[in-house]
């Protein structure tokens, strides 16, 4: 064999292991990329996901930390959004990485309409997130009555305890809220 031959193969089997190379870091830099249902959800546009969900669009789409389209229609406060993704198919008791249900968010932001439309989804009431969190803990650690009353009424357990054995009273407490504590109490709380 030549020198350049042997320069021409060794040049092309060094092409070719740098393109084996960049193959996974190409194939991993589209795995981080969100979903369009992700995106459209960011965006606010309810159009836009109602097109997506009725063309293939997946609804319980994830980011890499496992938050969903829900969860991030939920976090924006927008219960149009929150309404289409449920109607095209989103799980009401699908999980983030850290265990915290979609009705646990909307608990914790204190939106009682978002909190009804998941309760009507058959979100699970009492659902803990890892830590043992359940939303009725987390809508009263932030002082979000009206979510309080509407999880209460819908058969919220008040005596759960969290894994540092807290209820939801006294996360009514350290949140500074006399008027959870009162609801709280209202509904049996001691």
């Amino acid at each position: 064999m030549t020198r350049s031959a042997r320069l021409f193969a060794v040049a092309m089997a060094t092409s070719l292991l740098c393109a084996a190379a960049v193959t996974p870091a190409r194939a991993q830099i589209s795995l981080l990329k969100p979903s369009e249902v992700i995106v459209a959800v960011g965006a606010g546009d309810v159009d836009k996901v109602r097109e997506l969900l009725a063309h293939g669009g997946k609804p319980d789409a994830t980011d890499i930390r496992g938050t969903t389209a829900l969860i991030f229609a939920i976090k924006a406060g927008n219960g149009e959004l929150v309404a289409v993704l449920l109607a095209g198919g989103a799980h009401a008791g699908m999980t983030d990485k850290e265990g915290n249900t979609p009705l646990i968010w909307a608990a914790d932001g204190g939106d009682a309409g978002i909190v009804r439309q998941l309760l009507t989804a058959r979100a699970k009431v009492n659902e803990e997130n890892r830590q043992g969190l359940t939303p009725l803990m987390a809508a009263a650690r932030n002082g979000r009555t009206e979510a309080m009353e509407v999880l209460l009424k819908a058969g919220a357990a008040i005596d759960k305890t969290d894994y540092t054995g807290r209820d939801a009273l006294a996360w009514a407490a350290d949140s500074r809220t006399p008027a959870a504590a009162a609801l709280l109490r209202q509904f049996g709380a001691h």
